[in-house]
């Protein structure tokens, strides 16, 4: 992946991307001791682990676009610099918990402090770089979060096994301050214009429909997003069932993990080919059709009791997080560079407000869905649903090559 070049020539760049850096292994980091130390340390109950479970999450599902709002009408790297404080904060607190139940009403904290990082980031990204950047940045984001996504749960593992478990909570406390550096650091080297630093026009809360209704490349590109993220809740938490009524080992489930994040890596490196080789609609048909045969082929296999050899289940699913990969890096090139730049963070924010829905109600439906139609056949559905929702982005009237699609290549 070469053209970091013209990413680091702009100026802080390299110091925002250590900054997201941190914060991804924060996230991952932190949910990883979250519910290890609810089960061993504090040894909780299934129900309080579902609890902690749910206050974790619903912070970003309902009051996402007010954090978001909020970072389109303060400076980002305020914004940024509180969340990085925030987390450090609730860290300490989770580590020092006296008991199992405030352990829980610190994890809707620690929830609540993640909020202002996302929007701030895009915020920051969309004010420093120039449209033809935005997808050379995607494909180092996308890069540092799966790497991160594969060595972050363990570095969290391994500093819980050090001395107590809530000790790993320290690694993240000091990670948070590593961000701070980092964003001073960012806000040294690069002089950000009197529009991000200065007063700003408050958006709408529905500036994402706004722009649903007169956007077609980011209509496509939501929608694409969406279908992706619901296929993605319908069969994903039965994917270790899957794995054991096929008589494959525990083991095999941590592996295709690791597939499909090494996906996400091969997904960055082909992104820019892939995107400037043609529209950007038929480039997220493509990711979606992709997704969806990677889900549905392993599925149809199971279902009429074909046996597999786990390196084929592994080069699936290498596949499936290339597609994957390459979809979610479109949807998010094309957010920045299509969202007004007064309401990018209400947006951003919106839209992954709506994806943890789909995240939320996925599971729900997928797990009452195989007690009525099997599992293999819940992954034939879901591979079924993304194909054809792949076909449909195709056969949409779309333009050669738009505005937006010039600008970003």
């Amino acid at each position: 992946m070469k053209p970091f070049s013209s990413l680091k020539a702009t100026a802080g760049y390299p110091y925002l991307l250590l900054a997201r850096a941190t914060s991804s292994i924060i996230l991952w980091v932190d949910f990883t001791l979250i519910f290890s130390n609810l089960s061993y340390f504090w040894h909780a109950s299934a129900s309080t682990i579902g609890i902690a479970s749910a206050l974790y999450g619903l912070p970003g599902l309902l009051l996402g676009p007010f954090f978001g709002r909020f970072a389109d009408t303060h400076h980002p790297l305020s914004v940024l610099r509180s969340s990085y404080v925030c987390r450090g904060v609730t860290s300490l607190l989770l580590m020092f918990a006296p008991n199992q139940f405030v352990f829980v009403l610190f994890v809707f904290l620690k929830g609540l402090s993640n909020l202002g990082a996302m929007p701030a980031e895009q915020i920051l990204v969309r004010s420093m770089l120039t449209p033809s950047q935005l997808v050379d940045n995607a494909r180092w984001m996308t890069t540092i979060d799966q790497l991160v996504k594969i060595a972050a749960p363990l570095l969290g593992a391994v500093m819980a096994s050090l001395y107590e478990p809530v000790a790993g909570f320290g690694l993240s406390a000091t990670l948070s301050v590593a961000g701070i550096v980092f964003l001073l650091l960012l806000q040294r080297a690069h002089p950000f214009e009197s529009a991000v630093s200065g007063p700003r026009k408050s958006p709408r809360l529905g500036a994402l429909a706004g722009l649903l209704r007169t956007h077609a490349g980011f209509r496509h590109a939501f929608i694409a997003s969406l279908v992706q993220t619901a296929v993605l809740g319908l069969y994903d938490p039965l994917l270790a069932l899957f794995l054991r009524a096929q008589g494959f080992p525990a083991a095999t489930f941590g592996a295709i993990v690791s597939c499909t994040a090494a996906g996400g890596i091969a997904g960055a490196m082909l992104f820019k080919r892939a995107f400037s080789s043609g529209n950007t609609t038929r480039v997220l048909a493509i990711g979606l059709i992709g997704f969806g045969v990677t889900v549905f082929v392993p599925g149809t296999f199971a279902a009429l009791h074909v046996p597999v050899s786990k390196y084929v289940l592994f080069a699936s699913w290498l596949a499936n997080g290339a597609c994957y990969g390459v979809t979610a890096m479109s949807f998010g090139v094309v957010l920045q560079a299509a969202s007004p730049v007064h309401a990018l963070g209400t947006i951003s924010s919106t839209a992954r407000s709506v994806q943890l829905a789909a995240l939320v109600l996925g599971p729900l439906i997928g797990s009452n869905a195989a007690r009525w139609i099997t599992i293999p056949m819940v992954f034939i559905v879901s591979g079924i649903l993304a194909v054809l929702a792949g076909l449909l982005l195709c056969a949409s009237p779309t333009s050669s090559r738009s505005a937006l699609e010039a600008e970003t290549r």
